[in-house]
């Protein structure tokens, strides 16, 4: 069996166990640190698994989704335990075009969270006298769970860190000048907390 193929075999027991077919580089080099059990060794063997998931990107076996920073596998119809992934929808209707790909780190989040602040929180934006709303083809209302410290900044996932937003207040207070965000941030800290 080639390093390939000792890989995809990997990659699938692990999205297996997750029950879950997306994944990134940074939670497979945690689960496998050195890669030794599929004996991909030597002094590069991260540049070595990055080869090889380029290759099975290039042979179908995985897609890589450049919005989430993920690859995905595409070689099985059904994992065991497998929970919905928001990326299914977005594999399929992924054209095959020229990629590139961009070892990007994301940071997960726990998907219960999201659900429950929905729950709480409400499907209105959070910001003051904020009005955007509309529905989705389902008759639901859209609304978008912020973490309002970003976790990359050291940010909790928990409800705690949760608020709801319409789209604009979302890319507000990721993109707007430092004052704004930070004024979004104090808003939403102190809304949250009253709601919860």
């Amino acid at each position: 069996m080639n390093q390939r193929t000792r890989l995809l075999s990997l990659v699938t027991d692990f999205c297996q166990e997750r029950g879950s077919r997306t994944f990134t580089l940074q939670e497979l080099n945690q689960t496998y640190q050195s890669f030794q059990c599929i004996n991909i060794g030597g002094k590069t063997p991260q540049a070595t698994v990055r080869r090889l998931l380029q290759e099975l990107r290039n042979n179908k076996s995985l897609s890589f989704l450049e919005q989430r920073g993920a690859y995905s596998l595409r070689n099985i119809e059904i994992l065991d335990n497998e929970v919905e992934d928001s990326c299914l929808d977005l594999i399929s209707k992924t054209p095959n075009l020229e990629k590139k790909e961009y070892i990007v780190e994301v940071y997960a989040r726990n998907r219960g969270w999201v659900k429950q602040a929905k729950e709480v929180l409400g499907c209105d934006c959070l910001y003051p006298q904020c009005k955007n709303r509309f529905l989705k083809e389902d008759n639901t209302p859209y609304i978008e769970v912020h973490h309002i410290i970003p976790l990359y900044q050291g940010g909790d996932d928990g409800i705690w860190n949760l608020s709801v937003v319409c789209a604009h207040h979302h890319k507000m207070a990721h993109y707007a000048n430092a004052k704004t965000r930070l004024l979004i941030e104090s808003l939403l800290l102190k809304e949250t907390e009253c709601r919860i």
